[in-house]
């Protein structure tokens, strides 16, 4: 039996749409075969229509603006509704017309703000919700860690021989000899070849004085600092055997012949690199999870890209090759014969990034646990092509820009930058298909380019695009992932009105690792980062300087009640988790509030205060006016005296003072005796207990 399913679909605020959707099914005795051989993901049939300005405001036009419109045909009827609305809102009640870009200003203004304390109120909870939620994740991890042994901690003895016929036969009684097979440096002490491990020489050194020549070798000891090049189970040992044992901190030989020396220095350095190198790759090789032996698939086609580039490369020449997909992982085969594999289990994420504004298409791997690409660990591996040459040869002679040749370029470049798209989003629809086949879940997600900004996060500008679950930047090396499940809180630095940029920085769950930093982020995208944080429910907070990471991450780790709001008697409050630091706190409105009434309360003390000191003012002006009367008088005379007027008054003064010396009584000027019977004649009362006129200038003058 074949039936035919067909689904209309309706749009809203669309008059005008023609959508089927329909399927032809066989049903037959054993199964069911559909003919319509389409993608059906959500992410393939997924389309957004952007609708016309004005249709919505066409539809919700009342009955008097249809009637009032001026006449037109059928087609331009939303036309002239649309202009007499432009006309009625360009003027204001009174008949004024009002400007549409200063209202819209307005109103942006007004919606930036509302959506920010909207945006704020959301934090304030969620950093509530998370801080309860670290609180748990954290006990269970306590309670994890609770059953180690601290095997690791123990001391391993070096032996380097059981007992001394173990010795190289060609040993003798005073030669310096070095055994590269069993790492060992023989020396004789009073005539009889004593072995060193290569691990407690911490530095050897050769000097030939005239005919003489020296080597000094050091020895880790109790007391000293190790250094980094000392290896952990030496560390261990002196840490074990200083409290009893007697350690041997240097040893000087001297000779007359100083080839055997020289020969014995350069061995001595030659097997402490090698030693040293050993012990570095199996300290990364400690930390490697083991991964399980892929499985090729047989007897059915492999998925296969060709011609890639893989980075990181393989002892640092440029990697070409092909990218498969077998049962239980992916395997990268080199043109030189070498191989990568990725295994399903281990990949955390994988991104599948198109070329549409960069030089290359890319797919990049997430691994949980890091693999040994050549001599490193890597925890990155990506796999590209590049579209165009990321530099191009400019030739000396101008091109016009309706060169054919130039167009012809541009057009093969984009129909390859479509081709190698198709061909790498195919190649992650067979792969997924693959891994659900074998029992794997994976997914590839896609850079969201829109919500993407420019920073520099290690030396250089780069464009940083997030994702489902990672922030990333894959164009550029060193690669920059954060996997936003790791991420506990961002804080933002310099923010301030004065700064055209801020930084950000992600702060890591585990507290004994350094946070991420994305500096020179421009101010204009620190709104829309925000909304996706919120979206992404993620805290974060504000500041407007920058902070010490190091030692801030370094007393979070010591403190087990970071994220609990009391102390550890349990009554004190304290901020609890990042809310520290905050620019504003929490409680800012209930803080305006209480100001608010502080203002009210300091007006009406202000006005008490006020009305007191203009009464003291009024008095002291009362005062100062009685004191100045008296003075005015005599300082217009003194500014109008002439020369001849100061010559007479300074010998009237001169026949008073000798007169006043010889016993006699000083007769007074004429000026000032007329001026002192005018006086009362002024009007003024003499006030009782007041001295003279004339004896108050005489004082002053003294």
């Amino acid at each position: 039996m074949s039936f035919h399913r067909s689904v209309p679909i309706q749009v809203k605020n669309i008059d005008e749409y023609a959508l089927v959707i329909a399927d032809t099914v066989t049903i037959t005795k054993t199964s069911a075969d559909v003919f319509t051989k389409h993608h059906k993901s959500l992410s393939d049939v997924t389309f957004i229509v952007n609708d016309d300005e004005g249709n919505a405001d066409d539809d919700d036009d009342d009955d008097e603006d249809d009637d009032d419109a001026p006449q037109a045909p059928k087609g331009d009827a939303a036309l002239a509704r649309k202009m007499q609305k432009e006309d009625g809102s360009s003027k204001s009640g009174n008949g004024q017309r009002s400007s549409k870009r200063l209202a819209s200003n307005d109103t942006t203004s007004e919606a930036a703000q509302a959506t920010a304390a909207e945006r704020e109120k959301r934090q304030i909870s969620l950093m509530v919700r998370r801080n309860e939620e670290r609180v748990r994740e954290l006990a269970r991890a306590r309670n994890r860690g609770k059953g180690g042994d601290g095997e690791g901690d123990k001391a391993e003895e070096l032996e380097a021989y059981k007992r001394t016929k173990d010795y190289p036969d060609n040993v003798l009684p005073n030669q310096i000899k070095v055994d590269m097979a069993n790492k060992c440096v023989i020396l004789p002490i009073g005539g009889n070849p004593v072995a060193f491990h290569i691990s407690t020489i911490k530095a050897a050194v050769m000097q030939n004085l005239d005919s003489v020549s020296y080597l000094r070798i050091n020895f880790y000891a109790a007391g000293l600092a190790l250094g980094k090049e000392a290896s952990r189970n030496v560390a261990k040992l002196v840490a074990k055997y200083a409290p009893y044992a007697t350690f041997i901190r240097e040893m000087t030989f001297r000779s007359l012949d100083g080839h055997n020396l020289n020969q014995a220095y350069r061995m001595i350095m030659e097997l402490r690199k090698r030693f040293r190198q050993t012990e570095i790759q199996e300290l990364e090789e400690a930390t490697l999870v083991k991964q399980d032996k892929l499985i090729r698939t047989k007897n059915e086609r492999v998925p296969r890209l060709s011609d890639l580039t893989m980075r990181p490369v393989f002892a640092g020449r440029k990697t070409q090759g092909n990218l498969e997909a077998h049962q239980n992982g992916l395997r990268f085969i080199s043109n030189r014969g070498e191989s990568v594999d990725i295994i399903y289990s281990n990949i955390k994420h994988a991104i599948f990034q198109p070329c549409e504004s960069e030089i290359m298409v890319l797919i990049h791997f997430h691994l949980n646990h890091p693999i040994m690409i050549g001599k490193k660990k890597q925890t990155n591996v990506q796999v590209f092509t590049e579209v165009i040459d990321a530099s191009q040869a400019v030739d000396a002679g101008r091109r016009n820009m309706y060169d054919p040749e130039e167009m012809d370029d541009e057009q093969r470049e984009r129909q390859l930058r479509k081709k190698l798209n198709e061909a790498f989003k195919e190649f992650c629809r067979k792969v997924e298909k693959v891994a659900s086949k074998n029992g794997f879940t994976l997914e590839f997600d896609i850079p969201y380019r829109d919500l993407g900004f420019q920073g520099n996060p290690n030396k250089e500008m780069v464009f940083i695009t997030p994702t489902l679950n990672c922030l990333v930047n894959l164009t550029e090396t060193p690669f920059f992932v954060v996997d936003l499940n790791s991420v506990d809180h961002v804080h933002f630095e310099r923010v301030t009105f004065a700064s055209k940029a801020f930084d950000i920085v992600l702060a890591n769950k585990d507290f004994t690792k350094q946070p991420w930093r994305v500096d020179m982020i421009p101010n204009t995208d620190k709104d829309a980062i925000q909304d996706w944080l919120t979206d992404m429910e993620i805290s974060y907070t504000e500041g407007p300087m920058n902070l010490n990471w190091k030692s801030i991450m370094a007393t979070v780790a010591e403190d087990d009640r970071f994220y609990m709001d009391t102390e550890e008697d349990e009554v004190t409050k304290k901020e609890a988790g990042w809310s520290f630091l905050r620019m504003f706190g929490e409680d800012e409105a209930d803080d305006g509030a209480s100001e608010e009434d502080d203002s009210d309360f300091g007006e009406e003390e202000g006005e008490e205060a006020s009305e007191e000191e203009e009464e003291e003012e009024e008095s002291f002006d009362e005062e100062s006016d009685d004191e100045s009367d008296f003075d005015a008088d005599e300082d217009l005379e003194e500014q109008g005296m002439d020369w001849e007027d100061m010559e007479k008054q300074a010998i009237a003064d001169d026949r008073r003072k000798n007169v006043r010396d010889e016993g006699g009584e000083a007769p007074e000027p004429k000026g000032k005796q007329k001026r002192s019977r005018e006086a009362p004649r002024g009007g003024q009362k003499k006030r009782s207990g007041e001295a003279p006129r004339g004896t108050i200038k005489r004082t002053r003058r003294r």
